[in-house]
């Protein structure tokens, strides 16, 4: 009986000793925790970083403002992807930014802005990140950035400011006239984009078939000085039409619901 009541006071005596060096070492860790009223700095940081709008200018295409948090965020992530793959380098001296593919300014949460540009390197306000030639990574990011003026008003816009529009019937290749130049843009900016992907399996199938006729903007009015980059190319067929920029690394192609036969009329006829 002794030793069971002696072994019961031990126990207790343990715990007795365990629940002291507990409640002492909890005052020595949380003795020293202070609450830091940092909501402020927190809020700040966050509209120091939070992106709400872009304007983009494209050295061909002009000038996009772009608001949309989809775009935005996949536009910051590629930013925030470069950052992270390259050292920073600073700028000492000023660059001109138009000379630049694209170029812009990116506006936050707090009202500030920052400058970016885009080409062999990406240049964000006095630091430069990038090899200094192009790498899948920016050829990435300008892909993106690219699409986002594939819009039939971007396109109409682009025709518009063309020096030179042709079209070309059965090897024959002629330049349309101003008012024939009007009626295409008119017709490109109220079409539609072909995105449903039935439609554009049915759509690929009768690709097959021979177009009604191929129409290509020229930014230069010398053929012989437009690159790529100048270049919008337009294979038309009875009821859509298929823009390609040459200048898009990935060879896109979009799709746009609209009849320009009206505009073809004849001038096969002339061509044969």
């Amino acid at each position: 009986m002794n030793k069971m009541l002696r072994n019961a006071f031990l126990f207790g005596g343990v715990i007795l000793v365990l629940m002291i060096a507990g409640y002492y070492l909890n005052e020595q860790v949380y003795q020293e925790v202070g609450l830091i009223y940092d909501k402020h700095e927190v809020l700040q940081k966050v509209s120091d970083s939070l992106p709400v709008q872009a304007t983009i200018f494209h050295r061909k295409w002009g000038a996009l403002q772009v608001n949309d948090e989809v775009s935005l965020h996949a536009f910051v992530s590629y930013v925030d992807r470069i950052k992270q793959q390259y050292e920073p380098k600073q700028i000492m001296t000023a660059r001109d930014e138009g000379q630049a593919m694209f170029s812009g300014r990116i506006r936050y949460l707090n009202g500030s802005e920052q400058t970016f540009s885009l080409e062999n390197t990406l240049t964000l306000g006095k630091w430069s990140y990038g090899p200094g030639h192009e790498t899948p990574m920016l050829s990435a990011m300008q892909t993106q950035l690219l699409s986002l003026f594939y819009t039939p008003e971007h396109y109409a816009e682009f025709i518009r400011s063309s020096k030179e529009l042709t079209y070309r019937i059965d090897g024959i290749q002629e330049s349309l006239q101003d008012d024939e130049k009007g009626y295409l843009v008119s017709q490109i900016s109220q079409a539609s984009e072909i995105k449903d992907p039935v439609e554009m399996k049915q759509l690929l199938l009768l690709r097959k078939q021979k177009p009604l006729a191929y129409i290509t903007a020229f930014k230069q009015d010398n053929e012989m000085l437009n690159d790529r980059n100048n270049l919008l190319h337009m294979v038309v067929y009875a009821d859509y039409v298929v823009m390609e920029y040459m200048g898009d690394d990935n060879g896109n192609s979009i799709y746009l619901r609209t009849k320009l036969g009206s505009l073809l009329h004849g001038k096969n006829i002339g061509a044969q």
